[in-house]
């Protein structure tokens, strides 16, 4: 199975002050419109490519957020790393074969991506992802 890093999200308290710094102060480029989200419309994420195929995601932590959509992990708390995988079902099956709890939304928050949250042993949220 071939394992990429895909993005990195960072939990920023005020989103359009945290992209002004990482595009004025650090020189980094926004990849996407500002502020879209795919999921949630009112929602503001700065999006940056970096270096390679890695993105860097920028968004306020929403303590609700996974009450509101039927999750058990809350990728937006402490923010996230994602990892791109060619097989998500053989990511499943090792979670599964382990006694471990995913959030599985499906293709949801990014568009033509399947993806999966759940916590490593020191509680740090993983997203795996796959393109469809």
């Amino acid at each position: 199975m071939t394992w990429r890093m895909h993005h990195m999200n960072i939990p920023a308290h005020d989103v359009e002050a945290s992209a002004e710094f990482y595009e004025h102060v650090l020189g980094m480029t926004p990849s996407m419109p500002p502020f879209r989200s795919d999921y949630d419309p009112g929602r503001k994420i700065g999006w940056f490519e970096t270096e390679g195929s890695a993105q860097l995601h920028l968004a306020k932590p929403d303590p609700n957020f996974a009450q509101r959509n039927g999750m058990h992990v809350n990728p937006t708390i402490n923010g996230h790393v994602a990892i791109e995988v060619d097989d998500l079902d053989a990511v499943k099956e090792r979670l599964r074969a382990r006694g471990l709890y995913f959030a599985d939304p499906g293709n949801w928050a990014l568009r033509d991506y399947r993806q999966i949250y759940f916590l490593d042993p020191s509680m740090n949220c993983v997203e795996v992802n796959q393109h469809l």
